[in-house]
């Protein structure tokens, strides 16, 4: 389970419960200078993807040998699978609220100004007089200052997932080749429509079924960016992600073994 920016694991507790009960092992875990996690002096959100995420998915391999693997990423959880070395070893993911970062994805308006001012202004000016971000702000934990400042560069870069000079960081896209669940919400302001849609250009490899919901349709009053992994969400919605991952991971599996016994 990858988190989004800055949200501690014990927020998916509830959900992770759920996908328990109905028979998955489920691994939560925080990044690097998040939770209950140590905070190395220079972290960054490229840590976060490619050492933290890279490691908890050979720690689930090991916990699990021999059985397919999904991945579930919240926000920034789904924006960096291209950063783990291993990121083949997946059968399946669901991403919620994944979306491309770079503030021009945002509908004109207050909404793209405010992107603008926490990518160009907010975090760096805080950043610099406090030495953190405050995370009440976008609703999450507090980020030390280079998580923050390196969150802030991919904001600024037009392919915002990117290295120290704002080019492109996909070290390993090509390998993201299994299916993905894109999930977005009409109600929900920090990953619009046009955003998520921009974070499929970095799975090109990958199947993709997108599917774009007003909360209506999973039986909610409101589910914003947040609200899916909240204790009131319809359970309903849960189970159709358990369903569609054990359809996809059984299928793995049992493709795996097909090709062992033929080896």
């Amino acid at each position: 389970m990858n988190s989004g920016t800055g949200i501690p694991r014990q927020f998916y507790g509830a959900f992770a419960n759920h996908l328990a009960l109905r028979g998955f092992a489920v691994l939560t875990y925080d990044y690097r200078a998040i939770g209950g996690s140590e905070a190395p002096p220079a972290a960054t959100v490229e840590q976060w993807g490619a050492v933290d995420q890279a490691s908890m998915i050979e720690h689930l391999a090991r916990l699990r040998p021999g059985a397919a693997l999904g991945l579930i990423g919240h926000s920034f959880g789904g924006q960096v699978l291209g950063l783990a070395d291993n990121i083949g070893d997946i059968a399946a993911a669901v991403l919620i609220c994944s979306q491309s970062g770079h503030w021009r994805h945002w509908p004109r308006g207050r909404r793209r100004l405010r992107m603008l001012a926490l990518w160009w202004l907010l975090i760096p000016s805080l950043t610099a007089a406090t030495g953190r971000f405050p995370g009440s702000w976008i609703g999450t934990a507090n980020l030390p200052a280079t998580i923050a400042r390196s969150w802030a560069r991919w904001g600024r870069s037009p392919h915002y997932v990117c290295d120290a000079r704002g080019r492109p960081l996909r070290p390993h896209n090509d390998d993201v080749r299994f299916p993905i669940r894109l999930v977005s919400f009409s109600d929900d302001p920090v990953a619009p429509f046009g955003a998520v849609e921009a974070l499929r250009a970095y799975y090109s490899e990958a199947p993709v079924e997108r599917r774009h919901l007003a909360p209506i349709d999973l039986g909610a009053e409101a589910i914003g960016h947040f609200g899916f992994f909240r204790k009131s969400m319809p359970r309903g919605a849960w189970d159709a992600i358990a369903a569609w991952f054990e359809e996809r991971l059984l299928g793995a599996r049992d493709s795996s073994r097909a090709s062992s016994f033929a080896a």
